[in-house]
């Protein structure tokens, strides 16, 4: 078995520093973060920063999910703190890490600002951290693992959750498993190193977050640089709806546009506005995959309207207006819209 080697230039942390002025040694505190891990992948990959052949990296301000307000603290691999104090510096660090020397660290609390509204969080741990990248649905090593791009992976491995608990996944069953089952909750944080591969027939040993989060981007291409674009487009997998912040990003990973579906599947449908301007009586059903189901809450229904597979109410049924004592007896998605229009707007 063999470490993964991932064909990345050296570059000596000496060198590196002695390059840019603006970047600091310094000695803050900072906590290891697999959030910030995650984060800076994406980042690589929409500058084209993971791509070490680029000679032009996109450093334009970062808008892919959020901007740090800088100045941020990062800490390597090895201890030795850095101070960053722009995205231009930011991407420099990224594109002089390599498998032996990379960023794993930060120092809370820090703020980001939000690409969609401007608005300024302030995260002061990695919980929150967390709880930031779930809302805005950033890739994360969920999605790495469920999608297995380029490469098998050689049971059993462990997993850390979200609880920081140990997981063990004996085979292929169980991973499908810890992904379809909407009860299991877990939240995959971090894997248990090493654990092994099979890339090119040949079985690796991958032995940091770094290295896994490089070898997925080697799945990608090394010709694959997007623009950072917020213009999300999703796709069904056997494991749920995948959302990727732009066409190039999703086709990086392999899918086409003949595979695109609409990330919101709800919109202009009336049921957008359920439980906000009517509610339904239930039970009523639903024709999903060539068969027929029952549905008792909102939640169920929501769950069937966005799953892949063209779900479709079974009419007629009887909304009520949230805010009064009317009452509608609906015969099909035309009457819906009729109503809802009249109602909520």
């Amino acid at each position: 078995m063999k470490k993964i080697k991932l064909l990345l230039t050296t570059t000596m942390l000496c060198f590196f520093f002695s390059c840019s002025d603006e970047n600091k040694i310094s000695n803050d505190t900072v906590e290891k973060s697999m959030g910030l891990r995650t984060v800076l992948n994406n980042i690589k990959k929409t500058s084209g920063s993971s791509d070490r052949t680029s000679k032009g990296l996109t450093t334009q301000s970062n808008t892919f999910y959020f901007d740090f307000v800088y100045p941020i603290t990062l800490s390597y691999n090895n201890g030795t703190t850095i101070t960053v104090t722009s995205y231009e510096d930011l991407i420099e660090v990224l594109t002089s890490e390599n498998e032996n020397l990379y960023i794993d660290g930060i120092s809370f609390p820090f703020q980001i600002v939000l690409a969609s509204d401007g608005s300024i969080i302030t995260i002061n741990n990695e919980d929150e951290f967390w709880e930031v990248l779930d809302s805005l649905e950033i890739e994360t090593m969920d999605d790495y693992i469920f999608s297995s791009l380029c490469y098998e992976f050689v049971f059993p491995f462990s997993i850390l959750n979200q609880n920081n608990e140990t997981v063990v996944i004996a085979n292929e069953n169980e991973l499908l498993e810890l992904f379809t089952n909407p009860n299991s909750g877990t939240m995959i944080a971090d894997f248990v190193y090493p654990f092994s591969v099979i890339y090119n027939d040949e079985t690796i040993a991958v032995t940091s977050a770094y290295e896994f989060f490089e070898l997925n981007n080697l799945c990608l291409g090394t010709g694959c640089v997007c623009p950072t674009v917020y213009d999300p487009v999703c796709v069904a997998t056997p494991g749920g709806v995948l959302q990727f912040s732009n066409a190039c990003l999703a086709e990086c990973s392999g899918f086409t546009p003949a595979d695109f579906i609409n990330c919101n599947p709800n919109e202009g449908s009336g049921f957008e506005l359920l439980g906000t301007c009517f509610t339904i009586n239930y039970p009523i059903q639903v024709q999903y995959q060539g068969a027929v189901y029952t549905v008792n809450t909102d939640d169920e229904l929501i769950g069937y309207l966005n799953a892949s597979g063209n779900a479709t109410v079974v009419y007629p049924i009887v909304i009520n207006h949230a805010t009064s004592s009317m009452t509608f007896t609906i015969e099909n998605q035309t009457g819906l819209l009729e109503v809802v229009q009249n109602l909520c707007f």
